[in-house]
């Protein structure tokens, strides 16, 4: 008997392609359908993938009693409609980043996912990266010390998105991870964005968030920088580490150094006493996050378990890009966050 999921993947544009080929390579799943508007583009996914069906209509999808799961790599502002559709018939989802364009759509889907017990995953794929979760565990493991601050960079040039400013296409990503790797509740933000392009659609954008517990995370993603970063920094008071994703071979170094105050009755003598020791790459595996992604979707459908980038993880990421808006509309003024955030 075959208990492969039977998968569909709607939209197959930018991120699409991807998706289908690492469902496609799955022995637990099935993909039977590529879906997109575009007729170039399913004709394109036809020619390498032959034995898919292709359609231009999603909801012929939502009709065949056979899919089980749909897998959304769409447009932002068209994510709520075509995953609550896909919910209400009956279908497990997986979206891509942001979940939803607002917070009462977030919260909307989850809703309905419970209420017809279907898996709701968000693809926060970074979560699935054998890096991060390194970075995790070196966190959690204390050896950093405590944490003083973290700071980011997503950059690159484009692609500029037609209905999302740079936040929310890029800074999914970061607060995702941030969140993940130290399971800290954000507790307030500021933000400032700049349109160079197009004006009203900012392309560069800096965010400081405030955390419970004292850890400041400050990150700036852009859409119009020549080079790809993607690195982050974390420092604690024992010792420092750098994520650059776009190192392959080391994309972990741990410096082992810091600066320690040296006590003295009288505050004008005090002396910083500043350690430099070893740098330390860990041997990282090369495995690509999104086919782990796609894995543990299939997964948790199959044995009913909630993923690790669910619903809720979804809408904590909408909760936050929702605050840096307001913040930007008011000139950076500092939002507090929802304290249910997490």
């Amino acid at each position: 008997m075959d208990d492969k999921i039977r998968v569909a993947v709607i939209g197959c544009g930018y991120w699409g392609p991807n998706l289908i080929r690492n469902f496609n390579q799955l022995d637990s799943a099935n993909l039977d359908y590529a879906c997109d508007i575009d007729n170039a583009k399913i004709e394109s996914i036809k020619k390498i993938y032959p034995n898919i069906k292709i359609t231009r209509d999603y909801q012929e999808i939502l009709r065949d009693p056979e899919i089980s799961a749909v897998v959304l790599a769409l447009p932002v502002s068209e994510h709520y409609k075509v995953a609550r559709d896909s919910l209400l018939a009956g279908k497990h989802v997986l979206v891509e980043k942001p979940m939803t364009s607002n917070v009462e759509e977030a919260k909307e889907l989850i809703r309905i996912a419970k209420e017809k017990n279907k898996m709701l995953m968000v693809d926060h794929t970074f979560e699935y990266s054998e890096a991060i979760n390194r970075i995790k565990k070196i966190v959690e493991s204390g050896e950093l010390g405590e944490l003083f601050y973290i700071r980011a960079e997503w950059l690159n040039l484009g692609l500029l998105q037609p209905d999302i400013n740079v936040l929310w296409d890029l800074a999914p990503h970061i607060i995702s991870t941030i969140i993940y790797i130290t399971g800290f509740k954000p507790k307030s933000l500021n933000a400032k964005a700049e349109g160079h392009i197009r004006g009203d659609i900012p392309e560069v954008a800096q965010v400081n968030i405030k955390f419970y517990g004292g850890l400041s995370a400050y990150f700036t993603t852009s859409w119009l920088e020549p080079k790809k970063t993607r690195s982050m920094t974390i420092v604690g008071s024992k010792k420092l580490l750098i994520y650059d994703l776009t190192n392959t071979e080391e994309p972990i170094k741990i410096y082992d150094k810091n600066v320690e105050l040296i006590q003295d009755e009288d505050i004008r003598q005090r002396r910083m006493n500043y350690k430099y020791g070893d740098i330390v790459s860990p041997s990282i595996k090369n495995i690509e996050p999104l086919s782990v992604m796609c894995k543990h979707f299939i997964e948790c459908i199959k044995t009913n378990k909630q993923p690790t980038s669910n619903g809720e993880s979804g809408l904590r990421v909408v909760k936050v890009l929702e605050a840096t808006e307001r913040s930007m509309k008011n000139q950076g003024k500092e939002i507090i966050l929802d304290e249910d955030i997490l």
